[in-house]
């Protein structure tokens, strides 16, 4: 049966998704000697407001989640440079003082570190690790990884064949919140609502010695992804004056979607895989919707296990209707916050 994996940022959240239906909990944690030096997108691609800060709370969250038998996993997502190392290892040696179950890793170098430290906690590849094929689930297996988080765009006959030529690993899948049409690993936006910055970029096409000031101002009081906000970009030349090219427009892709992002209509067919995991996403989103998250894809694998042979097409139905009394939404699903539109289409759930 598949198992949900849930975000928790606070000890007080533990028990609440726990009874929720979580199966396992991850979380992430920000070092205050990380933070002065650094930023926390640098360290694990989430930012302020997403980590524990506390090493004495995250200990106490994870004494708690071990007390009803759930694994805890800690994200160490970022990609890091060699000067960042001395103080990486620092906080990987103060967090290996607690019964952590797995790390979360997208940095080969850091994998590669790990793995000669002898660490003994499991080692999880983040999406950020951009696993496509079964090559790359060898390599990662090859130093030493036992699960893998596959990437939003991953087709279901994708997980199907991943799953049934690795047996030996475990994969997560996304199954709800934010959604993005674009592959993880590639991205390098901030995934913070972050602050207003400034960088100097080249620009190519316009010569070697062009540099181009792009300044982007982000909504500091918004509480989601940066990609997700209002927000403008203006770029100017070496003199001050400002270009029109490069073509750099704000997406706004929140605007293309409505209602929360979900892929649960496709459990019928990821239930059918070996795929193990469904992680629900959002360490920074407010704990309320981390608690109704959970209990919905919890309610959605109960149809699943409480109904024998139930259709394709009742079991969309059924689980449409959660979906709309779960997250007050009037409307008949659209499609286009869906993370596996195909689905509704081939259960000829749309009209």
């Amino acid at each position: 049966m598949l198992k949900i994996i849930a975000p928790f940022k606070e000890k007080e959240e533990v028990m609440r998704l726990i009874d929720a239906g979580a199966d396992e909990l991850y979380c992430g944690y920000m070092s205050p000697e990380w933070a002065r030096q650094y930023t926390a997108f640098e360290f694990e691609r989430k930012g302020g407001g997403s980590n524990f800060t506390d090493l004495k709370e995250l200990t106490e969250a994870v004494t708690l989640a071990h007390s009803r038998n759930t694994p805890v996993h800690l994200t160490l997502n970022g990609l890091y440079v060699k000067e960042q190392y001395p103080l990486l290892l620092k906080i990987i040696s103060q967090l290996e003082g607690i019964d952590i179950d797995s790390y979360i890793v997208a940095d080969i170098g850091l994998l590669l570190t790990l793995r000669e430290m002898g660490c003994t906690r499991q080692i999880h590849i983040s999406t950020g690790g951009t696993v496509f094929n079964s090559e790359a689930v060898r390599f990662y297996k090859r130093l030493g990884a036992s699960r893998i988080v596959l990437d939003r765009q991953t087709t279901l006959e994708s997980m199907r064949t991943l799953s049934d030529d690795n047996p030996d690993i475990a994969f997560e899948v996304f199954v709800l919140n934010t959604l993005c049409v674009y592959t993880d690993g590639f991205c390098t936006f901030l995934h913070t609502a972050g602050r207003d910055s400034t960088e100097d970029i080249s620009h190519e096409e316009w010569g070697a010695q062009q540099r181009l000031h792009v300044a982007t101002a982000y909504d500091p009081q918004a509480e989601s992804d940066a990609c997700w906000l209002d927000y403008s970009v203006e770029t100017f030349d070496h003199e001050g004056k400002k270009v029109t090219k490069p073509d750099i427009r704000p997406t706004f892709h929140k605007h293309l979607i409505d209602g929360v992002q979900c892929g649960a209509c496709a459990l019928y067919d990821i239930n059918k895989t070996k795929i193990s995991l469904l992680k629900i996403v959002g360490r920074q989103l407010d704990a309320q919707k981390r608690f109704t998250s959970t209990r919905f894809i919890r309610a959605v694998l109960d149809i699943i296990e409480n109904n024998n042979g139930i259709s394709k097409i009742e079991f969309i139905h059924q689980v449409q209707h959660l979906y709309q009394t779960t997250f007050n939404y009037a409307d008949q699903c659209r499609g286009n916050n869906c993370y596996h539109p195909s689905v509704i289409l081939e259960g000829g759930y749309r009209k």
